[in-house]
């Protein structure tokens, strides 16, 4: 289980614990991906390596749609932004 301030994930459940709402596969590895590593900073190209396939085509603003999504489901300040540099979730108290 991954955790983060008042999110974590459970892989095989493959949604956050803090809600019922269902996840994409896609949200979930955006999820997994930066609460496998609170605090740190993850860049746009990092994130997409880690959601996209290697033979898919990612549009531009293909990590800023799953972020809104999630911060949609989950609330807006599960995902910070460190302008000009990525995204991150704070480390859980």
């Amino acid at each position: 289980m991954a955790t983060a301030a008042s999110v974590s994930i459970r892989p095989p459940a493959r949604r956050p614990a803090a809600t019922a709402r269902r996840r994409s596969a896609r949200e979930f590895a955006l999820l997994q991906a930066l609460l496998l590593r609170p605090g740190a900073i993850l860049a746009r190209s990092e994130l997409e390596e880690r959601i996209y396939g290697w033979n898919e085509e990612v549009e531009s603003n293909a990590v800023d749609f799953l972020i809104h999504g999630v911060r949609r489901k989950l609330g807006q300040d599960v995902i910070k932004n460190v302008r000009g540099a990525g995204w991150c979730v704070d480390k859980a108290s």
